[in-house]
């Protein structure tokens, strides 16, 4: 998705980023930021605040403007600051908008003929319609290759029988990019894309799924019973698993889910940091206590590490590095390490962290999302391990 075409300038990339993280802030402060609680009380989608960042272009970070995006020279590091911007006021509107600009689309963009970017593409890259990508089962979690969703060859394209869980945006999406097999002996090389709009005949949504965390970020059962989808609607470019061609990008999301964690540690930290400022107790702010400041200067301590991981895996995405393993610790990185910040900040406010008009319940319950979502740190660990041949 790069649309970078000359030699890679790191202060120019700053730059950029800066630039976007300028304009993009203002809006999450006077837009995302008040309405966050709600968001998560109500369990609400926040369809307007979705539709108003697609009509200021920010889910085309990633693509050119000949596909209707912004045509950044850097777009993974922008994409990673638009991912934390946005979680350190709500992470579910975050996950919802990390899965419309990443994975939803890029299919369609790399995939899709002239007719789905016209018809998918670009509505979705202006907040006109939602996207999903259904790839997770009941019984199929880290495990692809055991997926059991079946396209089976008929004329004039496949029929899509089976059923999808954990799907993000999956009950308000208007089309959903869902991995089927279409030869289950051949495990993950049996496995392609193919693009379903959910007006199609057999196509419904099982039940939304009730959360503990990321409340007001969309998730979904889906149920798919003899979904007929055209050739057209078959995203593979002649190879033998579309699946395995799309990797790179479920790749790249480990590092969009890493700068989630890092939002919400933000967030977290800078409540912690002005409640021990505020608040008193034997005379004097708790933060005058060496055992709040202690825990201060450790959350920092990891939201720096997890800061600079982060982005440096964003980085070499930009530079067109390798980047599995890279991914792969950001994600443990500031998945495991912000989950720790969070639970400091609580410690921190005491009793009234246990009160859900103090934000930092809050925060502490959308910190499992990037530990578990996209791959939980531990299938993180065994990718890595992997990588250093074992």
């Amino acid at each position: 998705m790069s649309q970078q075409a000359k030699p890679f300038d790191v202060n120019e990339m700053r730059a950029e980023a800066e630039e976007f993280r300028h304009h993009l802030a203002r809006w999450v402060d006077e837009r995302l930021a008040p309405q966050a609680a709600r968001l998560d009380e109500e369990g609400d989608f926040g369809h307007e605040l979705f539709r108003e960042l697609g009509e200021l272009g920010y889910y085309g970070a990633m693509y050119p403007e000949s596909a209707g995006g912004s045509g950044l020279a850097y777009p993974y590091t922008c994409f990673t600051v638009l991912c934390e911007e946005l979680a350190r006021a709500s992470v579910s509107f975050a996950a919802s908008v990390c899965m419309q600009g990443s994975t939803a689309t890029h299919t369609i963009f790399k995939w899709g003929g002239a007719a789905l970017h016209e018809a998918y593409l670009g509505p979705a890259l202006r907040g006109e319609k939602i996207g999903a990508f259904a790839i997770t089962e009941p019984n199929s979690g880290s495990d692809a290759a055991s997926l059991r969703t079946r396209a089976t060859a008929c004329e004039g394209g496949f029929r899509l029988n089976g059923s999808k869980i954990f799907t993000t945006n999956g009950t308000v999406a208007d089309f959903i990019t869902v991995v089927a097999t279409t030869d289950p002996a051949k495990g993950l090389k049996g496995l392609d894309l193919f693009l379903v709009p959910t007006d199609t005949p057999g196509f419904s949504v099982g039940r939304k799924l009730d959360k503990f965390s990321v409340r007001a970020s969309d998730t979904a059962e889906l149920v798919f019973d003899d979904v007929f989808v055209p050739h057209d609607h078959h995203l593979n470019d002649g190879q033998a698993s579309g699946f395995l061609n799309a990797y790179k990008s479920l790749t790249v999301d480990r590092i969009f889910t890493a700068a989630l964690a890092l939002g919400n540690g933000r967030a977290a930290y800078d409540a912690a940091l002005a409640y021990a400022k505020e608040r008193s107790q034997f005379g004097q702010p708790i933060g005058k206590f060496q055992a709040v400041q202690f825990k201060l200067v450790d959350m920092l301590a990891l939201l720096e590490q997890s800061r600079l991981y982060t982005y440096h895996a964003a980085e070499l995405a930009d530079r067109g590095d390798p980047i599995t393993t890279e991914a792969a610790l950001s994600k443990i990185v500031a998945g495991d390490g912000c989950n720790q910040v969070c639970q400091m900040a609580m410690s921190i406010f005491g009793g009234y962290g246990l009160m859900n008009e103090f934000p930092v319940q809050r925060f502490l319950r959308d910190a499992y999302f990037p530990v578990v979502g996209g791959g939980t740190s531990d299938i993180m660990r065994l990718i890595v391990a992997r990588q250093l041949g074992f």
